[in-house]
Order: C-alpha cells, then structure tokens, then sequence
C-alpha cells in the first residue's frame, strides 16, 4: 500500500508517519522505484501500537523508541516483548533492583512470589510491586506479606484468564499493543473497584457513627424489564 492507505487504514496522518520514520520508531516502507515506497500490514500494527503509547501513556519519543527498538531486534522473544511492556506501563526505574534504599519492600517482594511459587520474566512486575509498597509506606499504607497474600489470593485466579485473553500470538507489534491496552485496563478497573471499597467504607463508618443515614448513598435497583 502507498503511504497514504496506511495513513487511511491507521488513523494517523502523513505528516505523522514521515515524522515516525525519520525518527526511527516506524519502520520505512520498501522501495518500489526512486520516489516510491510501499508499506504492509506490519506498518499498519506499528502505527497502531505507537498510537497506544502515544496517547494512552503519554510516552515520549525516546520511549517509544526503547520498546519499539526492542520489538525490531532479531530473535527477540514473545516473553521479552510482554516484560519490556510491564515495564513501560509501569515506569518503574531499574536501578530499583540494586538500590539499598528499597531491600525491606524488594523482600517482601521476593516473600510473597517463593511462597507462591511467581516467577518474574526478568523482573519489572517485581520491581514495580517493590516501588509501589515503598511508596504506600510513605503514605502509612504498610503492606506486609500477610496482606499481599490475601491480595494474591484473589487476583491469581483471574490471572489465567487475563493471559489467555491477551492471546499472546501474532505480530510482536500486536501482541504489544494489546498488552499495553490490557495492563491499562485492568489497573483501572482495580483502582475503580478498590475505590468502590474504599467509598463503601467510609459511608459504612458515617451510618455507623450516626453522621449520616442509614439509607444513603444505596445503589439504584435494577430496572424492571
């Protein structure tokens, strides 16, 4: 396809796809003659994926180029694509690994996937389950293992399910974009359930202080049908 279908079929402009090749995140298209390049579908799956990136993460193009760079390197594997993306969506520093600063919260880490038996590939989720208990901490959130069990007691059931929806085959383009899109969605829906909770407590502990009625805030009922 000419550069202008892949502009149609991506959603993307010219003027945004010239600018993504020459700075090295897009791919360029095969030469057809002199002035002529032709682009394939693999085009189409990099636009889209520099599109969740771009807009879902407010990456830069640095970033981009770090993921990007890694999907075009030969032999790359499956697994090292899905880690490299944890990694971006979380954007957690790597010197966290090393960093004395963080040994108490990387041990509790570390607790809680030998008594689960979790195997990190090779470490962003540990690394940024590390940086977000320190950061609790600070906040007086003090998890320790005990709590993360029960955390992990809930969630581990679901996990199966997640992966296999991501179905972790075709393009790496692809199975990057979906991942990104996954992680994002599921990090919603967490903060929005625990915030549910979270609500659900603090009005629990109104009615129950006599600060507010025993009737408020319930959720409509449904709507006969």
């Amino acid at each position: 396809m000419k550069l202008s279908a892949l502009a149609a079929e991506s959603g993307v402009s010219t003027t945004t796809l010239k600018h993504w090749i020459r700075v090295g995140i897009m791919p360029a298209g095969s030469l057809k003659n002199r002035t002529t390049a032709v682009y394939a579908q693999q085009h189409v799956e990099r636009a889209r994926l520099i599109l969740v990136m771009r807009d879902m993460y407010g990456a830069s193009t640095a970033a981009i180029l770090s993921l990007t760079g890694l999907i075009d390197t030969p032999g790359v594997t499956t697994l090292e694509v899905m880690n490299a993306c944890q990694s971006f969506a979380l954007g957690v520093p790597e010197d966290i690994a090393v960093d004395p600063a963080y040994d108490e919260f990387r041990e509790r880490t570390y607790q809680l996937m030998r008594q689960r038996d979790w195997r990190g590939y090779p470490g962003a989720a540990e690394r940024g389950l590390t940086f977000a208990l320190a950061q609790a901490s600070e906040v007086g959130l003090d998890y320790d293992v005990e709590t993360l069990m029960r955390y992990a007691d809930a969630l581990e059931p679901l996990a199966g399910g997640n992966v296999a929806a991501l179905r972790p085959e075709g393009s790496a383009d692809e199975v990057a974009r979906r991942m990104l899109l996954a992680v994002n969605a599921r990090a919603r829906q967490l903060v929005a359930v625990s915030s549910l909770a979270h609500a659900a407590a603090s009005v629990r502990s109104a009615i129950e202080r006599g600060a507010a009625p025993a009737d408020i805030a319930r959720p409509p009922e449904p709507v006969p049908r």
